[in-house]
């Protein structure tokens, strides 16, 4: 009898701990699927993510005023030259030497007073304000002078910010996507990551072209040359007996020419003549013989 309880308390005591242990599984799993929804949702939600990862704007000045300034500067110049391709092949070498290129350029002459040029060229930064001084040095005078610079140092420490945010959330998508399980959360996440992957190509895009702006600066100049015309003697109608000569010779022509025509006139149109001729002594004819009945009558 006693043995009979004893293994009615040890089966009791079995089933509890059977129990407790399917509970704490069940607990676990319950736990652990809602860690995972709770971390999907915080990946697909980059709006949330940005904001607590960018920078405030108190950082980004602070960022901007610590890192040197970028600048894109631009100029033109409109300067009067003496010899206008001379000074297009001195730009040109000096573009070179600087490491620069010329982006475009163009030559027009409208009249024979004027010549004109103007040449669209990338130069080094740091050779902006030297390289200036040079070409104004290769002309006659400068009519216009116009140099802008914008300040885009706080627009590239932004899109670096937003860059780092953009990648930090990649790589949480990226390690979320190896752990989904099911196709619905995985197709969810590549997609979220496709989006996020496009905005970080084109920060990255406007951060190079910024890069690429402030390294190389913009320079159009625009150059004139100014050639005196005098007019100087006609040889042709200063030289008298030369013109007689000439003259002389288109009277022949006229005359040869006159005489020409009038013998093709007349051989051309031998058949109508003789036509005419006929017809003429045939009335010449009737008109004496009815001339002389008349006169016999009067007689």
């Amino acid at each position: 009898m006693k043995r009979l309880w004893k293994g009615m308390v040890l089966l009791f005591l079995a089933m509890i701990f059977l129990a407790a242990c399917s509970s704490n599984s069940e607990s676990s799993k319950s736990s652990d699927s809602a860690k995972y929804e709770s971390s999907e949702k915080m990946a697909l939600n980059n709006s949330t993510e940005e904001g607590k990862i960018e920078e405030t704007t108190e950082d980004k000045q602070a960022n901007a005023s610590s890192q040197s300034r970028m600048v894109i500067y631009n100029a033109n110049l409109d300067m009067e030259v003496k010899k206008i391709t001379q000074v297009q092949e001195q730009i040109t070498q000096m573009v070179k030497q600087l490491g620069g290129y010329i982006v475009e350029q163009n030559m027009s002459q409208n009249t024979e007073e004027r010549k004109d040029s103007s040449l669209t060229i990338r130069i080094p930064q740091e050779q902006f304000h030297s390289f200036l001084n040079n070409v104004k040095k290769l002309g006659v005078k400068t009519e216009n002078q116009n140099i802008s610079g914008q300040d885009v140092t706080e627009e590239y420490v932004d899109l670096t910010s937003r860059l780092k945010a953009k990648q930090l959330v990649e790589k949480r998508l990226t390690a979320f996507m190896n752990e989904a399980k099911d196709t619905k959360t995985l197709l969810e996440i590549s997609n979220e990551l496709a989006k996020v992957q496009e905005e970080i190509e084109t920060i990255q895009g406007q951060m190079k072209y910024l890069e690429n702006q402030t390294s190389l600066s913009t320079v159009t100049i625009n150059l004139f040359e100014k050639t005196v015309v005098v007019p100087g003697f006609d040889n042709d109608k200063q030289n008298t007996w030369d013109q007689t000569k000439k003259q002389f010779m288109n009277s022949i022509n006229y005359i040869a020419a006159f005489f020409s025509g009038l013998f093709i006139l007349i051989i051309g149109n031998i058949p109508i003549l003789a036509i005419l001729a006929l017809i003429g002594g045939i009335s010449y004819i009737i008109w004496r013989r009815v001339k002389k009945k008349i006169n016999h009558k009067e007689e």
